[in-house]
């Protein structure tokens, strides 16, 4: 399967934030501070979730510990770019 081959990794950028590049501990701080309480105190309408369809159930086929096992000895090798190392 294509998708679990090894990937390389990206190349690094500095983040910026209103094009300023945060190159700093507190810049970047401030950055991820200002950024995630952005929307702090402000009023969310949730009323347009009541109208979404409900969506059907997802009907998973069983399996065993064993055929799990086997499928992902095939890609041991093979990770994502985190730590998510499966034992």
């Amino acid at each position: 399967m294509s998708w679990v081959r090894k990937k390389s990794l990206p190349a690094i950028e500095s983040i910026s934030y209103e094009n300023h590049l945060c190159n700093t501990l507190s810049d970047l701080w401030n950055t991820l501070h200002n950024f995630y309480n952005s929307a702090e105190n402000k009023l969310v309408k949730t009323r347009f979730l009541n109208e979404l369809p409900k969506a059907n159930g997802i009907e998973w086929f069983l399996f065993s510990n064993q055929e799990f096992k086997d499928a992902i000895t095939k890609y041991s090798s093979s990770s994502t770019l985190r730590p998510d190392h499966i034992s």
